[in-house]
């Protein structure tokens, strides 16, 4: 049975401060490079954790994208713990970092395939496959770093695979044209700025679709988890003590 009050009261809760200028979720996006619009889904889903965290009755475990939301919220102090976990809790749900070893590996992939099925349970639809992956891919292996972007540029692995293969069709192209003599010069221009286009823009989605690295974590009563993205591992979790 859906708790009412309490969903009502997390849908109305927001991290956000109004008279801010650089929001929570401004910080969220950009720490992250997804869209706003994508922003804002990740944070209604971490109140679809926070919300099994209290009412499916055993351990949960948030997703990779949920975590980050997580994650930054934590610094919020008066945020989390007095406007959330106070006011609207009603209790406090604390995180940690994982022991580390497969048997805690195990243990957070057995909790998220939990708070999937208690998701499905609750709520009476799957969760977004974008912000919710399955298990395998939920607890694959990841490298997750922090990189400053005013000194680095980010592209995908998307974007250098097919920059690969748009170099190998020119030169290909380049060689058959070549067969004369000439040199064609407007061929390999116009092959050299697709080239350049493919690695901008080629994994563009992956950025703005808000696939953020991570590993797991877990809720339970008292607190747990599966390790930080900041320490490499598998992800964080809480769990409500009250």
């Amino acid at each position: 049975m859906v708790n009412a009050e309490l969903l009502e009261k997390l849908t109305s809760f927001s991290p956000d401060d109004g008279a801010s200028e650089f929001k929570f979720s401004d910080r969220l996006s950009r720490e992250n490079g997804w869209s706003l619009a994508y922003t804002k889904r990740v944070i209604d889903e971490y109140k679809r954790f926070l919300y099994l965290s209290a009412e499916a009755g055993h351990p949960v475990t948030p997703s990779v994208d949920v975590d980050q939301v997580w994650h930054l919220h934590l610094c919020y102090t008066r945020s989390y713990w007095h406007d959330l976990c106070r006011d609207t809790l009603g209790f406090p749900l604390h995180h940690g970092p994982t022991k580390g070893g497969s048997e805690e590996r195990s243990k957070y992939s057995l909790w998220y395939q939990k708070t999937l099925d208690s998701y499905e349970a609750s709520f009476e639809c799957k969760p977004p496959s974008d912000i919710w992956p399955e298990p395998a891919v939920r607890f694959g292996r990841q490298d997750v770093r922090t990189i400053d972007c005013s000194k680095h540029f980010i592209l995908s692995k998307r974007s250098i695979y097919l920059s690969s293969a748009v170099s190998a069709l020119s030169l290909c192209l380049l060689g058959c044209v070549s067969n004369d003599g000439g040199f064609p010069v407007g061929i390999f221009v116009f092959m050299f700025f697709i080239f350049i286009l493919v690695l901008i823009f080629g994994g563009k989605g992956t950025g703005s679709g808000g696939k953020g690295g991570g590993t797991g974590s877990g809720c339970s009563a008292g607190s747990s988890c599966g390790g930080c993205n900041s320490c490499g591992g598998g992800g964080c979790g809480g769990g409500c003590s009250g």
